[in-house]
Formats: structure tokens, sequence, C-alpha cells
């Protein structure tokens, strides 16, 4: 860091106002928002090394850095990230037919009538007409 560039960070307040409010160097402000964006560095770090709040510090960086980088990234050439293409695949077409209605069968043997809803194992089913068949 030169020498002019500490010195200015040192004299970052230039007053205080009646509300206690500090009044900041534009110089010193631009160099601790340069600071900022180096790769690697932390801006909650960089505020407490020069006694201003992070967030104040954070407001400076966005309102003082290129306008075309995107908010929260400091750098694009320190953000090591690799942009890929993005396809979308189109929506999958939903069955819509409607469910299938509970079944129903009405069986007629030798005077006796078996009704049976829903499902029915067949092996049950086949029990049941075999004790039918066999009483007729």
């Amino acid at each position: 860091m030169s020498g002019r560039a500490a010195e200015l960070v040192a004299d970052l307040v230039r007053t205080r106002g009646k509300d206690g409010r500090c009044r900041y160097h534009k110089a010193a402000k631009r160099e601790l928002v340069r600071r900022c964006l180096e790769p690697g560095v932390s801006i909650a770090a960089t505020a407490l090394a020069h006694g201003v709040n992070a967030n104040l510090l954070r407001k400076w960086v966005d309102a003082l850095s290129d306008p075309v980088r995107p908010r929260g990234v400091r750098s694009l050439a320190s953000a090591g990230t690799v942009l890929l293409p993005v396809r979308v695949a189109p929506e999958q077409a939903r069955d819509l037919s409607p469910a299938p209605s509970a079944g129903y069968v009405e069986i007629a043997l030798g005077g006796v009538t078996v009704r049976v809803h829903g499902r029915v194992d067949a092996e049950s089913l086949r029990a049941v007409l075999n004790c039918v068949t066999s009483r007729a």
C-alpha cells in the first residue's frame, strides 16, 4: 500500500455531525472500496480494521464499484465460477385418464348369487366358487 493510500485511510473520518454521525473523505472511501474489491479480501475484516461498520462499507462497495458486476460478486475474475449452458427439458405430459373405478362382479351359479365389489384375490374367489359349485 502506498504512503498516500495509508494516509487516506488513516484520515477516513472528515468530521462528526452533532447527531454523532461521521462524515467521510470521498477519496478515503474509494481507497477502502478498492481494497475490498481485491481477490480474497473480506469486507467485514477490512471494515473492522478501519473502524467502519461492515454494512456501511458494503453499501460503499455496492455504490462505488462496477455497475455491470452482479451484486454480491466482488470481482468477476476472482469469482472462480464457470458458467455452463443449461437446457430445460420439456415438461412431461401427465396422464389425465380417469383412475380405474372399483370393479363389480356378479356370478349366479345353481341358484346362488355371488357379488364381488372392488379388488378380490383370485385364489379367494376360486375357493368361494368351488364351495358354491360343490353345494349345487
